[in-house]
This record gives C-alpha cells, sequence and structure tokens, in this order.
C-alpha cells in the first residue's frame, strides 16, 4: 500500500482538493510520493544520491534525470473521490509502513525493521488527529506478501482482528468500507516463497469478502511489476486505485 512505483509527471502534480496528512500531522499537497516509510524512498540524483528539504516532511522536486520512488494506489483513489464528490475536500491519511507483518498491524504491534517503530500505534494516532477535520469514508489495505513468504499460521483471524480494531479504535461503523486487495501474480521464479504463500492469503481476504459485514475485496493478480518481480509499477498502481474507488462506489451508502 505504500508504493514502490517509480513517479511519472503525473504523480508529481498537486491534485485541487486532495491533501494527505503528512507525518508532522499537517495537511499538505498530494504530491508521491505521500508514504515517506522507508529510507529508499523519495527524490534521487542519478548518482543514488538522496535530494533532501529543510523541511522533512515536504515533497522534493526533482531535478533533470532525477528518479522518484513510491508510487502507490491512494493518490488516485482520492483523485476519483474528489471527482465524485467535487464539493468536498479530501484528506488522505498514509500509515503504510512497506514489507511488515501482519502481526505488526496488531496493537503493540513492532516493525521487524525498525523496532522504534510501532505501525498500528502510530496509524491510530495519525488517523485521529485527522479525525479532527473530517471522517472517515474508506480504509484501504494492502498487505500480505511478507506473511505469504513466512507461511503465518492464523491470518484471517489475525486480519479479523485488524478490521475490528480499526473500527473499534477510530469508532467506525460497518458502512465504512475497509477495502483489501489480492496479492500479486508477479512474484515467480524471483520470489517463489511468496508465490507458494499468496493463496493462503488471498483466500483469507475472500473468506473476509464473504462473511464480513463492510469488507471489500478488489484483484491485483493482473497487474503489473515495475521490473523487480516484486513491487507494483506506477502504472498498476493507478489501477488498483481505480479498483478501490469502483469497489468502494459500489459499497458506499453516502449520497
Amino acid at each position: 500500500m505504500a508504493g514502490r512505483g517509480y513517479a511519472t509527471a503525473e504523480d508529481l502534480e498537486p491534485i485541487p482538493g486532495v491533501k494527505h496528512l503528512a507525518r508532522d500531522l499537517t495537511w499538505r499537497e498530494a504530491i508521491e510520493p505521500i508514504h515517506k516509510d522507508r529510507a529508499f524512498v523519495g527524490t534521487f540524483a542519478p548518482d543514488g544520491t538522496k535530494r533532501t528539504s529543510p523541511d522533512p516532511w515536504d515533497a522534493v522536486p526533482p531535478a533533470a534525470g532525477d528518479r522518484v520512488v513510491g508510487v502507490g494506489p491512494g493518490r488516485t483513489f482520492g483523485r476519483l473521490l474528489r471527482s465524485f464528490a467535487p464539493d468536498e475536500e479530501v484528506g488522505l491519511v498514509p500509515v503504510a509502513v512497506g514489507g511488515t507483518p501482519i502481526s505488526a498491524w496488531l496493537p503493540g504491534g513492532v516493525d521487524p525493521y525498525d523496532a522504534a517503530n510501532h505501525p498500528y500505534d502510530d496509524a491510530i494516532l495519525r488517523a485521529k488527529a485527522a479525525k479532527r477535520d473530517g471522517e472517515f469514508v474508506a480504509i484501504l489495505w494492502h498487505q500480505g506478501e511478507g506473511d505469504a513468504s513466512r507461511g503465518t499460521p492464523g491470518y484471517e483471524s489475525k486480519m479479523r482482528q485488524v478490521v475490528e480494531n480499526f473500527r473499534r479504535d477510530l469508532y467506525l461503523a460497518e458502512t465504512v468500507p475497509f477495502i483489501a486487495g489480492t496479492l500479486a501474480s508477479f512474484y515467480g521464479d524471483k520470489y517463489p516463497e511468496i508465490a507458494a504463500g499468496a493463496p493462503v492469503i488471498d483466500t483469507a481476504l475472500e473468506r473476509l469478502a464473504e462473511t464480513m459485514p463492510g469488507f471489500g475485496l478488489v484483484s491485483a493478480r493482473d497487474l503489473s511489476d515495475r521490473g523487480d518481480g516484486l513491487h507494483f509499477s506506477a502504472e498498476a498502481q493507478h489501477t488498483l486505485g481505480e479498483r478501490y474507488f469502483q469497489k468502494w462506489k459500489a459499497m458506499t451508502t453516502r449520497p
């Protein structure tokens, strides 16, 4: 969900009426990357040097030859939501942390790559700050490669608990859609352990979509990778964002 796609010019243009909540809890233009969850995300010079700004929460405009890493599906969802409700301001609250297992998304859970990072607890703090300025209309979720490779037991029950926790801690009704995406189908020979475990994750998500009120599912199985056999391309992320929006539109009870 955080996104590792390489930005196009489209991804670097502000969207009128769409903002994202930066890590300092201020609303800023939704320019990619809206998630800055890992050190290898952001703007990089041709020699690999990372571009930095005096304001660490600002997006750094690329110079000629630079590459921006970090396109996910959220911005596309926000753009389409704004078009659907042009009189409303759209606020995206990016909280994803790439590579984290489902255990990191339970209360007190820890990022296995950064012991100081508590993904679920941090997400709730940020979401509560955002609620001061509006109301949530959806939660978007895409996670599971790490659990597929680990063969995490009981993924379905853990995922159900994640949904229930978000709803409880943010006071969200079942009418606020929680929309997840399946894993991809491009892991193949490069990541055989993920390819072997992906059907278990997808089956768990499918069962939740069948049995849990307000839980929606979109497919990512036909989408392309960025060339590394692991991460979605920017084009695929745009398509995924469109699918999340179409699922939301089919599920929402909002006028």
